[in-house]
């Protein structure tokens, strides 16, 4: 026993040099990340060295007042006020100093983590201004330079400007007469949004032909030795250039976007299951050594709902011990009849020579996974168990049995329906999938065609099928912006993981959920129960 009190002592004190020497380590990296602090306390230097570079850039380009070639085109520095951006970019300069000394030094200065998200905005905002500072000072010389090489090189930019322009309109042609046209005769009911996705295109070529139109006018001027807007035809012309680049990225999203309109899915919650995983181990010892020799024996169980809740309590240090007698080792269990389920041998893997032991949890952690049935362009399949993040799990736990993601043919994949509605919902309506029929009593309701039928299957057979006021209620109120669970008779809605369809479904009667009790209320603080406790062991557990 003696020696047992001798091993305890030890890894006390072990443990208060660890517990030190993490106080130490934590007062010393307590503070702001270090890169982040060294670039905040760099601002200073850099307004400095900005300030000094506009009194640089001011110099350079008033010695380049008097050049033959600033005398030919001072009237565009005139009217664009070239001298005043000097003074604007030491304006921006003295902004960012001020964003620095009473926004972003206080929080230096008091140098704690949390407040790193604050200054890397502040940071950010003051080397901002210092960029926007920084365009200004350079612009009266590189303006002068770029109206230099215009006037210079003006043939070649005004090719280059019809060339670009006349790409701009190829494209934009291109996007119209092939797959916009046919989008449009496919799906008429999606053509104010067709239209609304290729409008920015459509803009581009229409101010192409302006800016176009102005190059051309101002070439001409030059051409025939007449004054010409440098300016202007140095602008256009850049704004042909840029407006190019947008044409061709606007080409390839809408191309992709297009294309999705001829994409279907659906993607209907089938079964969810929880799996609680615990690892138990096992400390032995010999109570009559004259020292201590433990050794630690993991066992990891796969555990029930109501187990993992007992076992995750912050406050127990052990779930059993074995103590030595005179009449052989005896089992105490700390957690009753729950010790039963974990079905260990407490003998298992046995150290020679060991009379005493103690069990506690080490690790325990929840995993959470779905299944689902997939419908895809008309084809169904069924996955395997998918594991998903908690948070998914329990977003989705009041909707088994319902679409939770739907895009039916002529919807673009950004509008895809996220709220979960009864499967094949969001497809009613849309003749791609069948068509309105009337009952002997004149009641509408939606006949699928053959490939869709599972949706009318889904739950019972013979088949249900969606009526037509159903259909409108969730279209009119529901779609777009909350879960839709059906009509509701005592209490009780159609859809969903609480619903009559689901209840009363053999397929969904036999899934694992409903097996392992899921349509029972469950306690709140199972799920995450065991957040406190992993990493746990004997220096944690105070053992």
């Amino acid at each position: 026993m003696a020696g047992k009190t001798e091993f305890m002592f030890q890894k006390i004190l072990t443990g208060l040099i660890l517990l030190g020497v993490l106080v130490f380590l934590a007062g010393c990296g307590g503070g702001l990340p270090k890169e982040l602090k060294k670039e905040a306390e760099s601002l200073p230097g850099a307004i400095k060295t900005s300030l000094s570079l506009v009194d640089k850039h001011q110099e350079k380009y008033e010695g380049q007042t008097g050049s033959s070639d600033f005398k030919s085109l001072e009237r565009f520095a005139l009217k664009e006020d070239w001298p005043s951006k000097f003074q604007q970019a030491r304006d921006e300069l003295n902004r960012a100093k001020e964003v620095y000394d009473k926004e972003l030094s206080p929080l230096v200065k008091k140098n704690t983590p949390e407040l790193a998200p604050e200054v890397q905005k502040q940071t950010a905002r003051a080397k901002q201004i210092l960029k926007d500072a920084e365009d200004l000072y350079r612009y009266p010389s590189s303006r002068l330079s770029s109206l230099l090489d215009t006037r210079k090189n003006a043939g070649a930019i005004h090719s280059r400007a019809k060339t670009d322009a006349s790409t701009i309109r190829e494209i934009a042609a291109r996007i119209k007469e092939g797959p916009m046209a046919k989008g449009l005769l496919d799906f008429p009911e999606t053509a104010e949004k067709i239209n609304a996705r290729f409008s920015p295109l459509a803009k581009l070529d229409t101010d192409s032909l302006d800016h176009l139109g102005r190059v051309k006018a101002e070439y001409e001027r030059h051409t025939s030795g007449a004054e010409a807007d440098y300016a202007l035809l140095t602008d256009s012309a850049k704004a042909l250039s840029t407006g190019l680049e947008q044409a061709k990225t606007l080409e390839a999203s809408l191309s992709k976007d297009l294309a999705g309109l001829y994409s279907s899915y659906t993607k209907i919650l089938k079964d969810m299951k929880e799996e609680y995983i615990v690892t138990i181990k096992r400390e032995s010892w010999d109570e009559n050594a004259e020292y201590d020799d433990p050794v630690t024996v993991a066992f990891q169980r796969e555990v029930s709902p109501e187990l993992y809740e007992v076992l995750a309590q912050e406050n127990l240090d052990e779930i059993a011990v074995i103590t030595a007698g005179f009449m052989g080792s005896n089992l105490k269990s700390n957690i009753g009849d729950a010790w039963k389920e974990l079905s260990i041998n407490p003998l298992d893997q046995w150290p020679r020579g060991h009379n005493a032991a103690s069990f506690y949890v080490e690790d325990i952690k929840e995993t959470y996974f779905h299944q689902y049935i997939l419908e895809e362009n008309g084809e169904t399949r069924e996955t395997g168990w998918e594991q998903v993040d908690e948070s998914v799990y329990e977003a989705n736990l009041e909707f088994l049995g319902m679409a939770i993601l739907a895009k039916p043919y002529g919807m673009f994949e950004q509008d895809r329906l996220v709220q979960a509605a009864p499967p094949g919902m969001a497809y009613v309506g849309n003749p791609k999938y069948g068509e309105w029929k009337e009952d002997n009593s004149g009641d509408r309701f939606w006949s699928w065609y053959g490939k869709y039928a599972l949706f009318s299957s889904l739950f019972f057979s013979p088949p249900f099928f969606y009526n037509y006021n159903s259909w409108n209620g969730w279209h009119n109120n529901y779609r777009y912006q909350k879960p839709y669970f059906g009509e509701t008779k005592n209490g009780i809605p159609q859809y969903g993981t609480h619903g009559a369809y689901v209840k009363q479904s053999p397929r969904f009667q036999s899934t694992t959920f409903a097996q392992s009790g899921g349509f029972k209320e469950r306690s709140p603080s199972v799920r995450g129960a065991g957040e406190g406790i992993r990493g746990g062991g004997p220096g944690s557990k105070g053992k």
